[in-house]
């Protein structure tokens, strides 16, 4: 995918967000956190913002973003349509270092999430997973932090909230 060209990295992160969208927002810390976390693993963060470049460049600066920001207006609609989406935010690819997609993540991307799919990513590039077992393994994975989440999140609820 042309996206990827030129991307100096064993692993990518492509990040569709805009500045408006709240789960973007979150994201951006977890971003720049992984960046350096994995950075001797040679992962790299890409976003691609779909906006208008002022918007897009003045976000950058006040969330004080050090990874890669290409702005993508219409072509950035494009990219995301490319990959048989419908215009969603965020929206995050995952890649190989051969330049492969791994999966895509719709929605926030959440710090387990993040990390258990690049140690599939490694996994596939070390060999000791291949590509179609490493989706099995992350679709499964995925599946099973949300749910644990959405389990502590109901908890919280549930002591948060007054009794009757």
């Amino acid at each position: 995918m042309q996206i990827l060209q030129g991307v100096q990295a064993k692993y990518t992160i492509v990040i569709f967000w805009e500045p408006t969208c709240s789960h973007c927002k979150k994201e951006i810390p977890l971003l720049k956190t992984l960046r350096h976390e994995r950075a001797k693993d040679g992962v790299e963060i890409v976003g691609i913002a779909v906006d208008f470049k002022d918007a897009v460049q003045h976000y950058a600066r006040e969330m004080s973003i050090d990874y890669p920001v290409l702005v993508g207006e219409q072509d950035g609609l494009d990219a995301i349509a490319a990959f048989g989406m419908d215009t969603v935010f965020p929206f995050t690819v995952f890649a190989d270092a051969r330049g492969r997609i791994v999966t895509l993540k719709v929605g926030e991307l959440h710090a387990d999430e993040a990390r258990f799919i690049l140690d599939r990513v490694k996994g596939v590039d070390t060999g000791r997973l291949d590509l179609a077992a490493a989706k099995k393994e992350i679709a499964d994975g995925v599946a099973a932090l949300a749910a644990e989440r959405a389990k502590h999140e109901e908890a919280d609820e549930t002591k948060a909230s007054p009794l009757s």
